[in-house]
């Protein structure tokens, strides 16, 4: 049974949270979280926080340990930080559409694909969405 963790939930990012409850599931501690990944304790106890802002390499070395990719965890920690988008601001604009493919992908327990599509397949993707051309001269 891991030691009692001094972190509190309401006092974590997003990604402090996911890091939590990784901790809890697996029934590990955070020194060896920190062991296991190899990240020094204090700063993946301070990867926790909200606020904080950890490193590109941080993320990479917990993802592969913790079985995810590396930019599920990115999202995470830097969700806070993602300007909100503008009330006014079109429906179909890009920013809201990728922050629901993210938040869809999360919530439906979705990895990233180990090889990336093809051209076709993110193409047909695309379409399937109802993205169109805005040049109707074009070929699909």
């Amino acid at each position: 049974m891991p030691a009692r963790l001094q972190i509190k939930s309401e006092d974590c990012s997003p990604l402090g949270r996911f890091i939590l409850q990784y901790l809890e599931e697996q029934g590990i501690s955070m020194n060896r979280l920190a062991d296991l990944s190899g990240v020094p304790q204090p700063r993946l106890r301070g990867a926790c926080f909200k606020g904080t802002c950890p490193t590109p390499e941080t993320l990479r070395k917990l993802a592969r340990v913790m079985g995810k990719h590396h930019l599920e965890l990115y999202t995470l920690a830097y969700e806070a930080r993602i300007q909100p988008i503008p009330e006014d601001a079109e429906n179909t604009s890009l920013d809201i559409l990728m922050r629901d493919l993210f938040e869809t992908a999360r919530e439906m327990g979705l990895t990233v694909p180990k090889v990336r599509p093809s051209k076709a397949k993110i193409r047909k993707a695309l379409l399937e969405l109802g993205f169109s051309s805005d040049n109707s001269d074009e070929c699909a």
